[in-house]
């Protein structure tokens, strides 16, 4: 029979990057465990995929393969990027079920709509208890969609420092948006250089990078039910939208790898 765990279903995937699982913070695992069904097999997909780029290194450009510790960050920083849609560090089980619900909600087109008119349209039945579980996270139900799915990104950040997860993947797990211009208590600064420690990890680079183009590549995909060719495609139209990162060669480099090894 299958373990339907998913702390235990994550041991092997930590295990093969050098991560033990049992010398996180029981943080990690309870957030791990009240991760949405569709978010954690997103994570544990995007980790497989990572490897897939890190074998066509090897064997394509040996002079250019992924480190240990680079595996390490990309692996677990796949795995972890989305722990925040459980929510704030300090949420107890109802408002983390009630993030965990709201990020389950998958396809909205109107962004802009305020999260008290979401949770009426998706949640009729319990809309205005849910409204006050929000609120009471200190929360604004007035605020817009977008800038609510914006929030996980600090939360994953948040949760990850208090969880012992690697100071290097705690930083492409918390940037996996920045090409969303979302920048987690500005973390990242106009340099590339982090405005603080991450263990050896000083740079926004391409460890970063391609937990950012993994993110996107298989968010595509899975619910943009788009080809691989058409995912690619996509991908390098929203990077060339994006100022900060159009004339990114790591970046954009990283693409085409990616283009090549998942085929």
């Amino acid at each position: 029979m299958a373990n339907d765990d998913p702390v235990q279903r994550l041991r092997p995937h930590c295990a093969v990057v050098g991560f033990d699982l049992d010398s996180a913070e029981p943080l990690l695992l309870e957030r791990v465990r009240s991760l949405g069904a569709k978010t954690f097999e997103d994570a544990v997909r995007m980790a497989g995929l990572a490897h897939r780029v890190f074998d066509h290194f090897e064997r394509a450009k040996p002079a250019e393969a992924f480190s240990a510790i680079e595996k390490r960050t990309v692996v677990l920083g796949a795995l972890f990027s989305d722990i925040g849609k459980t929510g704030p560090v300090e949420a107890d089980a109802r408002a983390r079920q009630l993030i965990v619900d709201m990020f389950g909600v998958e396809n909205v087109r109107d962004d802009q709509q305020p999260v008290a008119a979401f949770l009426r349209a998706s949640f009729p039945a319990d809309a205005e208890e849910r409204i006050r579980t929000f609120t009471a996270l200190g929360l604004d139900p007035t605020m817009t969609l977008r800038q609510f799915w914006n929030l996980h990104s600090s939360w994953t950040l948040s949760i990850a420092e208090a969880a012992g997860i690697p100071r290097e993947a705690v930083a492409a797990a918390a940037t996996h948006h920045l090409i969303d211009d979302v920048n987690p208590q500005g973390i990242v600064g106009d340099d590339t250089r982090f405005t603080r420690r991450f263990g050896e990890n000083t740079a926004f680079d391409r460890a970063e990078k391609l937990v950012i183009v993994l993110d996107k590549y298989d968010a595509a995909r899975r619910r943009g039910s788009l080809g691989h060719d058409a995912a690619i495609a996509w991908l390098r139209e929203r990077i060339a939208k994006n100022p900060r990162f159009r004339e990114d060669a790591e970046l954009l480099q990283l693409v085409t790898d990616v283009e090549a090894a998942l085929r």
